[in-house]
């Protein structure tokens, strides 16, 4: 069994220590697991065939946002995880918005807005998020029209989702699902930012999901094949609204705060597939 595991060239240094993990994890089950970089893969289409360089793996986990990549790894047959319907809707903050809304799902208030056209209906403040921002970067709290447009400047090329600010700043739940089940719940807080990330200094405890919570977590499970993937909540006026789901999610919070061992499970995960 052979298998991918695929990153952005200068997202390795910091997830050295989930890539350990994974590494630690293919070895006990006897899986050559190869950590791969973008830049080294190559693919395309020749003589009418879908190519792949290096030689194609059995699976692939894929810790990047790269729909493209995942659609032509599945095309040529590879099990890929995320699946790349998965990474096209929760890589891009507008598409996660549009099609959880439309399957009922409550969403914050949101405009999707670009340089050129940054025409919003809320009041200020405001907070801005590139479509494709992860982790916290690229989200920013304005406060007028002279530091919305200048935020949106800095987003450009990118598309921006844009939401009033959330009667709760610096608070969200995040919903880890592994396989399409509920593992843990986890509350990420800040006392200094208006953004709860815990890659961005934010703290972390274990957390519960109410009904409510639970069975938005159950629809969109439904709705979505989500492999190892982070559903977020922020709450505004006492309820709780979607706010994005994190594909390639980080795993710190549960190596730090619970004795989960996430990667261990996950890899019986992929490995289940191939039964």
């Amino acid at each position: 069994m052979r298998g991918w595991l695929i990153y952005e060239e200068q997202n390795i240094q910091r997830n050295q220590a989930f890539i350990g993990f994974f590494m630690a994890a293919a070895g006990k089950r006897n899986v050559s697991l190869q950590l791969i970089t973008t830049k080294e893969i190559a693919l395309g289409v020749k003589n009418g065939i879908p190519f792949l360089c290096p030689e194609k793996p059995d699976f692939a986990v894929v810790r990047c946002m790269r729909p493209d990549l995942s659609r032509h790894l599945e095309a040529m047959g590879v099990k890929v995880f995320n699946c790349a319907k998965v990474s096209e809707i929760c890589n891009d903050k507008q598409k996660t918005h549009a099609f959880f809304v439309q399957h009922g799902l409550p969403c914050l208030d949101t405009a999707f807005v670009r340089l050129d056209c940054p025409v919003h209906p809320f009041d200020y403040p405001v907070v801005v998020k590139a479509s494709g921002g992860c982790g916290g970067r690229q989200v920013y709290l304005c406060a007028n029209e002279t530091e919305y447009l200048e935020k949106l400047a800095l987003i450009a090329p990118d598309t921006a989702v844009v939401q009033p600010l959330c009667d709760t700043p610096g608070r969200d739940i995040r919903a880890y699902v592994l396989g399409g089940k509920m593992i843990q719940a986890m509350e990420r807080y800040s006392d200094g930012d208006f953004r709860s990330n815990f890659g961005l200094h934010g703290l972390a405890r274990p957390a519960s999901l109410t009904p409510e919570m639970a069975a938005y977590v159950e629809k969109i499970i439904s709705i979505l094949p989500l492999s190892l993937a982070g559903i977020d909540f922020v709450f505004h006026q006492g309820k709780p609204y979607l706010n994005e789901i994190e594909d390639a999610v980080g795993t710190r919070m549960l190596y730090q705060y619970t004795s989960i061992q996430i990667v261990e499970e996950y890899m019986d995960l992929i490995l289940s597939a191939f039964r």
